[in-house]
């Protein structure tokens, strides 16, 4: 007779409390760091040396220390500007912590983000591209999401972590009505594919959106879209006419220089725009899915709140070290934003799931399983750490069957509706 081992990865409150661990802190950056090795007839490697770029980088890497990074303007013909920010700015000195997330690019754009995170505090999930608008016509640049899982200390003894979606994007520039339309259209497809994959979750949208004022239909669609459910906010609530308004002096992120642009190469007139955001939604602004938005985080690295219309450069600084402004200065016309985000830790022996989120996993050997969702689910796939599918297929009721051929060390199942919107993950583990 075949022994069967049940697991039940559910508190009813039967266990005692004995001890919790206090947040843990990621901080998150958002970077257009200009035409990163990729170059143009306005912009061509005399004008924007990587090389020169890289070393500022890395010392702005070092002042801001984050966690989570998502740079726009990386060059995208290929996939070696994406692993060079890695290799050359992120991974170095004897540093191994950084991991990227996968290149893509939509076949055309010569520009693509790219997504860095700390592999000791975040691991991945999976990874998704939008590159259709809602009617099926190509966007002007991929748009990336990414989910990844906090890497807690105690996820051995308790698998329930928490999660997090990143949408990474950096959307059309421009002030003309066709622009302002561009963006709208790329914002909409942003908002269905949140409202259908991960509605009342932890999301954050991070990168250049190049909007001008929040009363535009692209920013609209992110903070008032018709699923309340799915909406984005401001951390900061500074909502507004951002365009050379000098009520929103201490947010803007454009430009770092004023007359001086290596003939044309970056944007010049000051520091007069907020096209730089990070956007959360309302489970991490409150905090009630175990990531919360640090009230009093969010930066603009090295807005002081006095260079409207001024060079980053120009009149003193008290905010940042002067290395730091000659870097800012020299890598891109646009400046870094930042915040940071409390990952709630596990504590041994919490109640730390509710029903309809828990599961119920029997293994019966040789790779065999038996995992129910108490929350339901009419599909499943199971994925490694890298988000890499090792198989899906059907589930009746959040109920499946199915067996793991090869060996493995860590892998995660997932439950989706009939709709393909994702349900609840675990992790299984040998």
């Amino acid at each position: 007779m075949k022994k069967i081992f049940i697991f039940w990865l559910v508190g009813f409150g039967l266990l005692p409390v004995l001890w919790g661990q206090s947040p843990e802190r990621i901080q998150v950056m958002t970077y257009n760091i200009l035409n990163y090795r990729n170059f143009t007839s306005y912009c061509p490697s005399a004008q924007n040396n990587p090389t020169t770029k890289e070393g500022y980088l890395r010392e702005v890497m070092a002042y801001a220390l984050p966690d989570l990074i998502v740079f726009n303007e990386v060059g995208g013909a290929t996939a070696t500007p994406h692993a060079q920010l890695l290799t050359n700015v992120l991974n170095v000195n004897g540093e191994t912590r950084w991991a990227a997330t996968p290149y893509a690019n939509n076949g055309f754009s010569s520009l693509v983000n790219a997504i860095f995170y700390d592999q000791n505090k975040l691991g991945l999930v999976g990874h998704w591209t939008i590159s259709k608008s809602l009617s099926n016509v190509d966007l002007v640049r991929v748009i990336d999401v990414v989910r990844f899982y906090y890497r807690d200390s105690l996820l051995s003894i308790n698998p329930d972590t928490s999660f997090m979606t990143v949408v990474g994007a950096h959307l059309k520039a421009g002030n003309t009505t066709a622009d302002a339309a561009d963006r709208a259209t790329a914002t909409a497809a942003v908002m269905q594919f949140i409202a259908q994959r991960f509605p009342q979750d932890n999301v954050l949208l991070a990168g250049d959106l190049n909007v001008y004022k929040s009363q535009e239909v692209a920013f609209q669609n992110l903070i008032n879209y018709s699923v309340s459910a799915a909406r984005l906010y401001d951390p900061v609530g500074q909502l507004g006419a951002w365009n050379n308004n000098i009520s929103f002096a201490p947010w803007h992120t454009q430009s770092t220089r004023n007359a001086s642009t290596n003939n044309g190469c970056y944007s010049g007139g000051g520091l007069d725009d907020r096209f730089d955001h990070l956007l959360v939604s309302d489970e991490i602004l409150n905090g009630t899915k175990k990531v919360h938005y640090v009230a009093g985080s969010f930066q603009t690295i090295g807005n002081d709140g006095n260079h409207f219309n001024s060079a980053v450069d120009e009149g003193s600084n008290n905010t940042i070290p002067s290395n730091i402004r000659t870097a800012l200065y020299n890598i891109s016309d646009h400046y870094p934003v930042i915040l940071s985000l409390d990952m709630t830790r596990l504590g041994i022996g919490l109640p730390e799931w509710s029903k309809d989120s828990s599961w119920k996993i029997q293994t019966r050997g040789q790779g065999q399983f038996i995992v129910s969702c108490f929350a339901g689910g009419t599909t499943f796939d199971v994925v490694d750490l890298q988000g890499r599918r090792i198989l899906e297929g059907s589930a009746k009721e959040g109920k499946a069957e199915f067996q793991l051929r090869e060996p493995y060390s860590s892998l995660f199942v997932r439950m989706f509706d009939s709709a393909g919107r994702w349900i609840s993950s675990n992790r299984l583990t040998p």
